[in-house]
Protein backbone atom coordinates (compact mmCIF):
# COMPACT_ATOMS: atom_id res chain seq x y z
CA UNK A 1 0.00 0.00 0.00
CA UNK A 2 2.81 2.44 0.89
CA UNK A 3 4.58 1.62 -2.34
CA UNK A 4 1.48 2.52 -4.35
CA UNK A 5 1.19 5.90 -2.64
CA UNK A 6 4.83 6.61 -3.26
CA UNK A 7 4.44 5.60 -6.90
CA UNK A 8 1.39 7.86 -7.37
CA UNK A 9 3.27 10.84 -5.95
CA UNK A 10 6.12 10.30 -8.36
CA UNK A 11 3.71 10.09 -11.26
CA UNK A 12 1.94 13.34 -10.16
CA UNK A 13 5.22 15.22 -9.76
CA UNK A 14 6.37 14.04 -13.15
CA UNK A 15 3.14 15.18 -14.80
CA UNK A 16 3.35 18.67 -13.27
CA UNK A 17 6.97 18.96 -14.37
CA UNK A 18 6.04 18.04 -17.93
CA UNK A 19 3.23 20.67 -17.98
CA UNK A 20 5.58 23.38 -16.64
CA UNK A 21 8.25 22.50 -19.18
CA UNK A 22 5.64 22.60 -21.95
CA UNK A 23 4.43 26.03 -20.88
CA UNK A 24 7.95 27.39 -20.74
CA UNK A 25 8.63 25.91 -24.14
CA UNK A 26 5.52 27.46 -25.69
CA UNK A 27 6.32 30.90 -24.19
CA UNK A 28 9.90 30.61 -25.38
CA UNK A 29 8.65 29.55 -28.76
CA UNK A 30 6.34 32.60 -29.08
CA UNK A 31 9.09 34.97 -28.10
CA UNK A 32 11.62 33.45 -30.41
CA UNK A 33 9.39 32.57 -33.36
CA UNK A 34 9.37 34.58 -36.55
CA UNK A 35 6.13 36.34 -35.41
CA UNK A 36 7.41 38.15 -32.38
CA UNK A 37 4.77 39.42 -29.90
CA UNK A 38 4.81 43.13 -29.05
CA UNK A 39 4.82 44.06 -25.41
CA UNK A 40 1.92 46.42 -24.62
CA UNK A 41 -0.34 47.38 -21.75
CA UNK A 42 -3.64 45.54 -21.94
CA UNK A 43 -6.74 46.74 -20.12
CA UNK A 44 -10.32 45.50 -19.85
CA UNK A 45 -13.38 47.54 -20.81
CA UNK A 46 -15.20 47.92 -17.49
CA UNK A 47 -18.34 49.42 -16.02
CA UNK A 48 -17.62 52.77 -14.41
CA UNK A 49 -19.46 55.76 -13.00
CA UNK A 50 -18.60 58.41 -15.57
CA UNK A 51 -18.62 61.96 -14.28
CA UNK A 52 -18.24 64.63 -16.96
CA UNK A 53 -16.71 67.57 -15.13
CA UNK A 54 -14.07 70.24 -15.10
CA UNK A 55 -11.95 71.69 -12.32
CA UNK A 56 -10.81 75.31 -12.24
CA UNK A 57 -9.09 77.43 -9.63
CA UNK A 58 -10.30 80.82 -8.48
CA UNK A 59 -10.25 83.19 -5.52
CA UNK A 60 -12.99 83.40 -2.92
CA UNK A 61 -14.85 86.71 -2.82
CA UNK A 62 -17.48 88.08 -0.48
CA UNK A 63 -21.01 88.47 -1.79
CA UNK A 64 -20.39 92.22 -1.90
CA UNK A 65 -17.46 94.40 -0.84
CA UNK A 66 -17.74 97.98 0.36
CA UNK A 67 -14.50 99.96 0.01
CA UNK A 68 -14.66 103.20 1.99
CA UNK A 69 -11.83 105.57 1.06
CA UNK A 70 -10.71 107.79 3.96
CA UNK A 71 -10.26 111.56 3.42
CA UNK A 72 -6.56 112.28 3.95
CA UNK A 73 -7.28 116.00 4.55
CA UNK A 74 -9.18 115.40 7.79
CA UNK A 75 -8.01 114.19 11.16
CA UNK A 76 -9.64 111.10 12.65
CA UNK A 77 -10.79 111.67 16.23
CA UNK A 78 -12.56 108.35 16.88
CA UNK A 79 -12.27 104.79 15.50
CA UNK A 80 -15.34 102.75 16.42
CA UNK A 81 -14.52 99.34 14.88
CA UNK A 82 -11.76 96.75 14.66
CA UNK A 83 -10.89 94.20 11.99
CA UNK A 84 -13.09 91.10 12.19
CA UNK A 85 -15.94 92.97 13.87
CA UNK A 86 -19.49 92.39 12.63
CA UNK A 87 -21.40 95.56 11.76
CA UNK A 88 -24.90 96.52 10.67
CA UNK A 89 -25.88 99.03 8.02
CA UNK A 90 -25.48 102.63 9.33
CA UNK A 91 -23.20 101.57 12.22
CA UNK A 92 -20.53 104.23 12.87
CA UNK A 93 -17.04 103.20 11.71
CA UNK A 94 -14.91 106.32 12.23
CA UNK A 95 -15.48 109.99 13.15
CA UNK A 96 -13.47 112.85 11.60
CA UNK A 97 -12.83 116.25 13.16
CA UNK A 98 -15.69 118.55 12.03
CA UNK A 99 -14.81 121.71 14.01
CA UNK A 100 -13.95 123.75 10.89
CA UNK A 101 -17.28 122.92 9.25
CA UNK A 102 -19.18 123.67 12.46
CA UNK A 103 -17.53 127.11 12.71
CA UNK A 104 -18.43 127.88 9.09
CA UNK A 105 -22.01 126.80 9.74
CA UNK A 106 -22.27 129.19 12.68
CA UNK A 107 -20.98 132.05 10.49
CA UNK A 108 -23.55 131.29 7.83
CA UNK A 109 -26.32 131.19 10.44
CA UNK A 110 -25.35 134.74 11.46
CA UNK A 111 -25.21 135.82 7.81
CA UNK A 112 -28.70 134.43 7.28
CA UNK A 113 -30.16 136.42 10.16
CA UNK A 114 -28.57 139.63 8.87
CA UNK A 115 -29.78 139.01 5.32
CA UNK A 116 -33.34 138.34 6.48
CA UNK A 117 -33.30 141.52 8.60
CA UNK A 118 -32.15 143.56 5.59
CA UNK A 119 -34.96 142.09 3.49
CA UNK A 120 -37.54 143.03 6.12
CA UNK A 121 -36.19 146.59 6.16
CA UNK A 122 -36.49 146.76 2.38
CA UNK A 123 -40.06 145.52 2.49
CA UNK A 124 -41.16 147.69 5.42
CA UNK A 125 -38.75 150.62 5.34
CA UNK A 126 -36.50 152.34 2.80
CA UNK A 127 -37.57 150.68 -0.41
CA UNK A 128 -41.25 151.12 0.32
CA UNK A 129 -40.68 154.75 1.36
CA UNK A 130 -38.97 155.50 -1.95
CA UNK A 131 -41.79 153.83 -3.80
CA UNK A 132 -44.41 155.81 -1.81
CA UNK A 133 -42.62 159.12 -2.51
CA UNK A 134 -42.52 158.34 -6.23
CA UNK A 135 -46.22 157.50 -6.24
CA UNK A 136 -46.96 160.80 -4.45
CA UNK A 137 -44.95 162.69 -7.06
CA UNK A 138 -47.03 161.11 -9.82
CA UNK A 139 -50.25 162.04 -8.00
CA UNK A 140 -49.05 165.62 -7.49
CA UNK A 141 -48.03 165.89 -11.15
CA UNK A 142 -51.48 164.64 -12.19
CA UNK A 143 -53.11 167.25 -9.94
CA UNK A 144 -50.91 170.04 -11.34
CA UNK A 145 -51.71 168.96 -14.89
CA UNK A 146 -55.45 169.07 -14.23
CA UNK A 147 -55.16 172.57 -12.74
CA UNK A 148 -53.06 173.75 -15.70
CA UNK A 149 -55.63 172.38 -18.13
CA UNK A 150 -58.51 174.16 -16.32
CA UNK A 151 -56.62 177.43 -16.30
CA UNK A 152 -55.82 177.01 -19.97
CA UNK A 153 -59.48 176.34 -20.78
CA UNK A 154 -60.49 179.49 -18.91
CA UNK A 155 -57.76 181.60 -20.53
CA UNK A 156 -58.59 180.24 -23.99
CA UNK A 157 -62.31 181.11 -23.57
CA UNK A 158 -61.43 184.60 -22.32
CA UNK A 159 -59.09 185.13 -25.26
CA UNK A 160 -61.76 184.13 -27.81
CA UNK A 161 -64.27 186.49 -26.19
CA UNK A 162 -61.78 189.37 -26.17
CA UNK A 163 -60.85 188.59 -29.77
CA UNK A 164 -64.50 189.17 -30.82
CA UNK A 165 -64.74 192.28 -28.67
CA UNK A 166 -61.52 193.64 -30.07
CA UNK A 167 -62.65 193.02 -33.61
CA UNK A 168 -65.87 194.94 -32.85
CA UNK A 169 -63.89 197.75 -31.21
CA UNK A 170 -65.36 197.15 -27.80
CA UNK A 171 -61.97 196.71 -26.05
CA UNK A 172 -58.56 198.08 -26.52
CA UNK A 173 -55.68 196.38 -28.16
CA UNK A 174 -53.83 196.13 -24.84
CA UNK A 175 -56.67 194.19 -23.28
CA UNK A 176 -56.73 191.91 -26.30
CA UNK A 177 -52.95 191.37 -26.14
CA UNK A 178 -53.09 190.63 -22.40
CA UNK A 179 -55.75 187.95 -22.87
CA UNK A 180 -53.78 186.40 -25.72
CA UNK A 181 -50.59 186.30 -23.64
CA UNK A 182 -52.48 184.81 -20.69
CA UNK A 183 -53.86 182.06 -22.98
CA UNK A 184 -50.39 181.25 -24.38
CA UNK A 185 -48.88 181.18 -20.88
CA UNK A 186 -51.62 178.81 -19.74
CA UNK A 187 -50.90 176.53 -22.70
CA UNK A 188 -47.19 176.52 -21.83
CA UNK A 189 -48.10 175.65 -18.24
CA UNK A 190 -50.10 172.63 -19.49
CA UNK A 191 -47.12 171.39 -21.49
CA UNK A 192 -44.86 171.84 -18.48
CA UNK A 193 -47.32 169.93 -16.31
CA UNK A 194 -47.46 167.09 -18.85
CA UNK A 195 -43.65 166.87 -18.87
CA UNK A 196 -43.62 166.87 -15.07
CA UNK A 197 -46.15 163.99 -15.01
CA UNK A 198 -44.11 162.00 -17.54
CA UNK A 199 -40.97 162.49 -15.44
CA UNK A 200 -42.81 161.46 -12.27
CA UNK A 201 -44.16 158.31 -13.92
CA UNK A 202 -40.68 157.44 -15.27
CA UNK A 203 -39.25 157.96 -11.82
CA UNK A 204 -41.93 155.73 -10.31
CA UNK A 205 -41.17 152.95 -12.81
CA UNK A 206 -37.46 153.24 -12.06
CA UNK A 207 -38.17 153.20 -8.34
CA UNK A 208 -40.37 150.11 -8.72
CA UNK A 209 -37.79 148.38 -10.89
CA UNK A 210 -34.94 149.19 -8.51
CA UNK A 211 -36.99 148.09 -5.55
CA UNK A 212 -37.93 144.79 -7.15
CA UNK A 213 -34.32 144.20 -8.20
CA UNK A 214 -33.02 144.98 -4.72
CA UNK A 215 -35.59 142.74 -3.10
CA UNK A 216 -34.95 139.92 -5.60
CA UNK A 217 -31.19 140.21 -5.10
CA UNK A 218 -31.63 140.08 -1.35
CA UNK A 219 -33.85 137.02 -1.58
CA UNK A 220 -31.27 135.33 -3.83
CA UNK A 221 -28.59 136.15 -1.29
CA UNK A 222 -30.65 134.47 1.41
CA UNK A 223 -31.09 131.35 -0.75
CA UNK A 224 -27.33 131.16 -1.39
CA UNK A 225 -26.64 131.39 2.33
CA UNK A 226 -29.15 128.61 2.99
CA UNK A 227 -27.48 126.41 0.37
CA UNK A 228 -24.09 127.03 1.96
CA UNK A 229 -25.56 126.04 5.31
CA UNK A 230 -26.93 122.79 3.86
CA UNK A 231 -23.52 122.11 2.33
CA UNK A 232 -21.78 122.55 5.69
CA UNK A 233 -24.41 120.41 7.41
CA UNK A 234 -23.72 117.64 4.90
CA UNK A 235 -19.96 118.00 5.43
CA UNK A 236 -20.49 117.69 9.17
CA UNK A 237 -22.63 114.59 8.58
CA UNK A 238 -19.94 113.13 6.29
CA UNK A 239 -17.41 113.43 9.11
CA UNK A 240 -19.23 110.50 10.70
CA UNK A 241 -18.46 107.53 8.42
CA UNK A 242 -20.97 104.68 8.60
CA UNK A 243 -21.25 101.24 7.03
CA UNK A 244 -23.57 101.04 4.04
CA UNK A 245 -24.08 97.28 4.38
CA UNK A 246 -24.43 94.53 6.97
CA UNK A 247 -21.18 92.62 7.09
CA UNK A 248 -17.77 92.08 8.62
CA UNK A 249 -14.96 94.65 8.84
CA UNK A 250 -11.91 93.06 7.20
CA UNK A 251 -9.57 96.04 6.97
CA UNK A 252 -9.15 99.23 9.04
CA UNK A 253 -6.42 101.71 8.08
CA UNK A 254 -7.72 104.42 10.45
CA UNK A 255 -5.90 105.57 13.59
CA UNK A 256 -7.19 108.06 16.13
CA UNK A 257 -5.71 111.59 16.16
CA UNK A 258 -3.97 110.99 12.84
CA UNK A 259 -4.55 111.99 9.24
CA UNK A 260 -5.07 109.00 6.91
CA UNK A 261 -2.49 108.38 4.21
CA UNK A 262 -3.49 108.53 0.58
CA UNK A 263 -5.34 105.32 -0.30
CA UNK A 264 -6.18 104.35 3.29
CA UNK A 265 -9.58 102.74 3.57
CA UNK A 266 -12.00 100.68 5.58
CA UNK A 267 -13.30 97.51 3.90
CA UNK A 268 -16.56 95.87 4.91
CA UNK A 269 -17.54 92.55 3.30
CA UNK A 270 -21.04 91.20 3.03
CA UNK A 271 -20.29 87.68 4.27
CA UNK A 272 -23.87 86.43 4.09
CA UNK A 273 -22.60 84.58 1.03
CA UNK A 274 -19.23 83.75 -0.47
CA UNK A 275 -18.54 83.17 -4.14
CA UNK A 276 -15.70 81.94 -6.33
CA UNK A 277 -15.04 83.34 -9.79
CA UNK A 278 -13.25 80.94 -12.14
CA UNK A 279 -12.20 81.20 -15.79
CA UNK A 280 -13.42 78.30 -17.92
CA UNK A 281 -12.19 77.35 -21.35
CA UNK A 282 -14.72 77.74 -24.12
CA UNK A 283 -15.18 73.95 -24.35
CA UNK A 284 -16.26 73.77 -20.69
CA UNK A 285 -18.08 77.13 -20.55
CA UNK A 286 -20.50 75.93 -23.24
CA UNK A 287 -21.63 73.18 -20.85
CA UNK A 288 -22.08 75.45 -17.83
CA UNK A 289 -25.64 76.38 -16.86
CA UNK A 290 -27.18 78.72 -14.29
CA UNK A 291 -28.25 76.68 -11.26
CA UNK A 292 -25.71 73.93 -11.96
CA UNK A 293 -24.25 72.27 -8.88
CA UNK A 294 -20.54 72.47 -8.03
CA UNK A 295 -18.06 71.23 -5.43
CA UNK A 296 -15.73 73.78 -3.85
CA UNK A 297 -12.50 72.69 -2.15
CA UNK A 298 -10.53 75.26 -0.17
CA UNK A 299 -6.83 74.85 -0.79
CA UNK A 300 -5.03 73.81 2.38
CA UNK A 301 -8.27 72.74 4.07
CA UNK A 302 -9.82 69.31 4.42
CA UNK A 303 -13.29 70.80 4.06
CA UNK A 304 -15.22 70.98 0.83
CA UNK A 305 -18.54 72.67 0.15
CA UNK A 306 -21.38 72.41 -2.29
CA UNK A 307 -22.02 75.39 -4.55
CA UNK A 308 -24.26 76.69 -7.29
CA UNK A 309 -23.51 78.49 -10.56
CA UNK A 310 -25.19 81.92 -10.35
CA UNK A 311 -23.59 83.83 -13.21
CA UNK A 312 -21.93 83.08 -16.55
CA UNK A 313 -19.99 85.82 -18.32
CA UNK A 314 -21.50 87.30 -21.47
CA UNK A 315 -18.23 87.32 -23.38
CA UNK A 316 -14.95 85.43 -23.60
CA UNK A 317 -11.59 87.02 -22.83
CA UNK A 318 -8.32 86.01 -24.42
CA UNK A 319 -5.88 84.65 -21.86
CA UNK A 320 -2.28 83.70 -22.63
CA UNK A 321 -1.27 80.19 -21.64
CA UNK A 322 2.07 80.59 -19.81
CA UNK A 323 3.31 77.13 -20.81
CA UNK A 324 2.53 77.36 -24.54
CA UNK A 325 2.29 81.13 -25.19
CA UNK A 326 -0.98 80.38 -26.98
CA UNK A 327 -4.12 82.38 -26.24
CA UNK A 328 -7.17 80.58 -24.86
CA UNK A 329 -10.69 82.01 -24.79
CA UNK A 330 -11.90 82.03 -21.19
CA UNK A 331 -15.33 82.84 -19.77
CA UNK A 332 -15.87 83.98 -16.17
CA UNK A 333 -18.23 81.74 -14.20
CA UNK A 334 -19.37 82.66 -10.68
CA UNK A 335 -20.24 79.99 -8.11
CA UNK A 336 -21.78 80.71 -4.70
CA UNK A 337 -20.72 78.57 -1.72
CA UNK A 338 -23.56 76.93 0.20
CA UNK A 339 -23.37 77.07 4.01
CA UNK A 340 -19.79 78.43 4.24
CA UNK A 341 -17.73 77.54 7.30
CA UNK A 342 -15.34 79.57 9.43
CA UNK A 343 -12.35 78.40 7.37
CA UNK A 344 -13.54 80.46 4.38
CA UNK A 345 -12.06 83.92 3.94
CA UNK A 346 -12.02 86.40 1.09
CA UNK A 347 -8.92 86.00 -1.06
CA UNK A 348 -8.41 82.29 -0.36
CA UNK A 349 -7.78 80.02 -3.35
CA UNK A 350 -10.30 77.30 -4.07
CA UNK A 351 -10.71 74.51 -6.62
CA UNK A 352 -14.17 74.43 -8.15
CA UNK A 353 -15.45 71.23 -9.70
CA UNK A 354 -18.39 71.71 -12.05
CA UNK A 355 -20.32 68.49 -12.77
CA UNK A 356 -21.90 68.63 -16.22
CA UNK A 357 -23.17 65.04 -16.45
CA UNK A 358 -23.01 61.75 -14.55
CA UNK A 359 -23.82 58.17 -15.59
CA UNK A 360 -23.53 55.07 -13.43
CA UNK A 361 -22.60 51.59 -14.67
CA UNK A 362 -21.42 52.87 -18.03
CA UNK A 363 -19.13 50.78 -20.19
CA UNK A 364 -15.89 52.76 -20.37
CA UNK A 365 -12.34 52.70 -21.70
CA UNK A 366 -9.43 54.92 -20.85
CA UNK A 367 -8.60 57.87 -23.05
CA UNK A 368 -5.10 56.51 -23.66
CA UNK A 369 -6.64 53.54 -25.47
CA UNK A 370 -8.68 55.58 -27.96
CA UNK A 371 -7.34 56.42 -31.41
CA UNK A 372 -8.93 58.28 -34.32
CA UNK A 373 -9.23 57.28 -37.95
CA UNK A 374 -8.95 60.70 -39.56
CA UNK A 375 -10.00 59.45 -43.00
CA UNK A 376 -13.26 58.00 -41.66
CA UNK A 377 -13.66 60.54 -38.89
CA UNK A 378 -14.25 57.72 -36.39
CA UNK A 379 -12.72 56.70 -33.11
CA UNK A 380 -11.46 53.16 -32.51
CA UNK A 381 -9.53 50.96 -30.11
CA UNK A 382 -7.12 48.09 -30.68
CA UNK A 383 -9.06 45.13 -29.27
CA UNK A 384 -7.16 42.02 -28.16
CA UNK A 385 -8.83 38.66 -28.95
CA UNK A 386 -8.34 35.46 -26.91
CA UNK A 387 -5.34 34.58 -29.08
CA UNK A 388 -3.71 37.93 -28.28
CA UNK A 389 -4.24 39.14 -31.85
CA UNK A 390 -5.01 42.86 -32.33
CA UNK A 391 -8.09 43.98 -34.27
CA UNK A 392 -9.34 47.47 -34.89
CA UNK A 393 -12.81 48.11 -33.48
CA UNK A 394 -14.68 51.34 -34.15
CA UNK A 395 -16.58 52.76 -31.20
CA UNK A 396 -18.99 55.56 -30.39
CA UNK A 397 -18.17 57.83 -27.48
CA UNK A 398 -20.69 59.23 -24.98
CA UNK A 399 -19.85 61.44 -22.02
CA UNK A 400 -16.27 61.86 -20.84
CA UNK A 401 -14.60 62.11 -17.45
CA UNK A 402 -11.04 63.08 -16.67
CA UNK A 403 -9.63 59.61 -17.45
CA UNK A 404 -12.46 57.60 -19.00
CA UNK A 405 -14.82 57.86 -21.96
CA UNK A 406 -18.21 56.18 -22.12
CA UNK A 407 -18.50 53.66 -25.00
CA UNK A 408 -22.07 53.50 -26.29
CA UNK A 409 -21.40 50.70 -28.82
CA UNK A 410 -18.61 48.80 -30.54
CA UNK A 411 -17.24 46.62 -27.72
CA UNK A 412 -18.48 44.49 -24.83
CA UNK A 413 -17.82 44.52 -21.12
CA UNK A 414 -14.46 42.96 -20.09
CA UNK A 415 -13.27 43.04 -23.69
CA UNK A 416 -9.51 43.57 -23.76
CA UNK A 417 -7.88 46.52 -25.51
CA UNK A 418 -4.45 48.07 -25.81
CA UNK A 419 -3.74 51.06 -23.60
CA UNK A 420 -1.55 53.76 -25.09
CA UNK A 421 -0.86 51.75 -28.27
CA UNK A 422 2.50 52.37 -29.98
CA UNK A 423 2.48 54.13 -33.35
CA UNK A 424 3.61 51.00 -35.22
CA UNK A 425 0.81 48.79 -33.83
CA UNK A 426 -1.55 47.47 -36.51
CA UNK A 427 -4.30 44.95 -37.01
CA UNK A 428 -3.14 41.33 -36.92
CA UNK A 429 -0.19 42.04 -34.60
CA UNK A 430 0.48 39.54 -31.83
CA UNK A 431 0.73 41.22 -28.41
CA UNK A 432 1.50 40.21 -24.85
CA UNK A 433 1.16 42.06 -21.58
CA UNK A 434 4.44 43.83 -20.99
CA UNK A 435 6.33 42.87 -17.84
CA UNK A 436 6.75 46.54 -16.90
CA UNK A 437 3.25 47.61 -18.04
CA UNK A 438 1.60 50.16 -15.79
CA UNK A 439 -1.87 51.57 -15.81
CA UNK A 440 -1.81 54.98 -17.47
CA UNK A 441 -3.02 57.96 -15.49
CA UNK A 442 -2.95 60.55 -18.24
CA UNK A 443 -6.13 62.62 -18.25
CA UNK A 444 -7.89 63.73 -21.42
Amino acid sequence: MDKNVFLNKKILIGAVSIILLAGIGISYGIKNSKVKAKEVTIENAVKETIIENTIATGNIEANYRSNILLDNKKKIIKVQVTEGQAVKKDDVLVVFDSSDEENELEKQQINLKNAELTLNQMLNGGVEADKSASENSVAQANYSLENAKRKYDDANKKFKQNEELFNSGAISKNEYEDSKKNMEDSYTAVKSAEDALENAETSLKATNSNSETKIANQKNQIELIKKDMENYKQKIKDCTVTSNIDGKVIKVDAKENQYPSSGDQIIVDDVSKYKVVVNLKQYDALKAKIGQKANVKIKGSENSYSGTVIEIGQFAEAETNSSTDNQDSKVKVTVTIDNPGDDIKSGYEADVELIFNEKKDSLAVRFDGIKEDKEKGQKFIFAVDPNNIVTRKYINIGIESEYYAEVTNGIDENEKYVLNPPENLKEGDLVIQGSSAKTSSNPK
